[in-house]
């Protein structure tokens, strides 16, 4: 048994959940039976199944007893709920399905955590062999590591464009740019996330209602970022707030009277500083708040004012586009990213591991900032 053709095999399948599941770490896992190979499994979105469960279900829906375990990081040992953990731990799970050995990439980069599930299996009598492929495991798992440093959400900016730029026309009409497979998309993405976020300015012109509805999923929290709390009270988002949790992130000099009328309707406000003056929240004590308040991972659909002050904030780490072909034009036309823009091309941001697949009749565009 040739433990790295495996190991490499296993950080082939971890590829897969790249884009889906950060800040969570990219995982692969491969279940052997008498030393052939009998489950597959990797980390395919956020918040659900571990590599290896989905490794051990692929091994059961074959029949198989496997009684070795090759994942690309160590296997998580910490209980469902600890640091906001969604899942149980992976190591009772091998331990169950009688798992007698552990072939393992890279230690778990988190100090909270690191060594402690393969501590635990070895002193449950289970052989453990680690640092196989160990600097490949560590380097597709930038995001988790730069994840294990924030203090705020994990942010995805998304945005739908024409193919010249714009996210509307000079009207300020933009339904719909992208198609219903990248919509669908759309829909995937927010309910893979812990909450999505607007500004004032796209809660008030699309009226939009920003739920799970194409797919099947969790129903995220609403946000909308208004500084001066002017959001309307027969807005969808306010309309439904007792149905679908809605936050309204407001200045701290927004009167109490506003405040309160939001709150009868159910909506929750938070009060942030402002920043240079009422119409710009301080939005790195904004972003802290949401992650004091049990946020990860959040999706930012705009407008341009937002995603600018966002990215001045360093506060954007994935983003993705769905270019549709067609052409607007104008120049009010808005663009994804609006303020005053980077004055020289050599301050341009870059997006790193940048991807591309067809979305339809859109062309759909990933990628890192790090």
């Amino acid at each position: 048994m040739n433990v790295e053709v495996l190991m490499q095999e296993a950080l082939d399948l971890a590829l897969h959940g790249r884009g889906d599941v950060e800040p969570n770490p990219r995982v692969g896992a491969l279940m052997l039976q008498d030393g052939e190979v009998v489950g597959r499994g990797f980390h395919a979105y956020y918040g659900g199944p571990h590599a290896e469960i989905a490794a051990l279900a692929d091994a059961r829906s074959r029949g198989a007893k496997p009684d070795t375990a090759v994942v690309t990081l160590e296997p998580c040992s910490a209980q469902k709920g600890e640091g906001g953990k969604k899942t149980g731990p992976c190591t009772q799970a091998l331990l169950d399905a009688g798992i007698r050995r552990v072939i393992v990439g890279a230690i778990d980069p988190d100090p909270r955590h690191r060594r402690r599930g393969l501590i635990e299996l070895e002193q449950r009598g289970v052989e453990v062999q680690d640092s196989v492929l160990a600097e490949q495991a560590l380097a597709i798992n930038r995001p988790f590591e730069k994840g294990l440093s924030l203090d705020r959400p994990w942010t995805i900016a998304k945005w739908a464009m024409t193919l010249d730029g714009k996210t509307a026309a000079p009207t300020g009409e933009a339904r719909w740019i992208s198609g219903p497979e990248s919509r669908r998309r759309t829909h995937v993405l927010r309910a893979q996330c812990d909450a999505v976020i607007v500004g004032f300015r796209t809660a008030q012109i699309d009226d939009p209602e920003l739920t799970v509805r194409h797919v099947e999923g969790k129903q995220p929290i609403r946000i909308v970022v208004d500084p001066r709390g002017d959001v309307d009270d027969d807005s969808n988002l306010v309309r439904t707030a007792q149905k679908t949790p809605t936050w309204v992130l407001v200045g701290s000099g927004v009167d109490a009277r506003r405040t309160g009328r939001l709150q009868d309707f159910g909506v929750q406000v938070i009060q942030i500083r402002t920043a240079e003056d009422q119409r710009h929240l301080h939005l790195r004590e904004a972003w802290r708040e949401l992650r004091r308040r049990g946020l990860r991972r959040v999706l930012v659909e705009g407008g341009g004012s937002l995603l600018a002050d966002l990215l001045s904030w360093n506060c954007v780490d994935q983003v993705t586009a769905f270019v549709a072909p067609k052409i607007i034009g104008g120049r009010l036309s808005p663009t994804p990213v609006g303020g005053e823009g980077r004055p020289f091309m050599a301050e341009a941001l870059p997006i790193e591991e940048w991807s591309w697949q067809a979305s339809g009749d859109d062309l759909q565009l990933s990628g890192f900032l790090y």
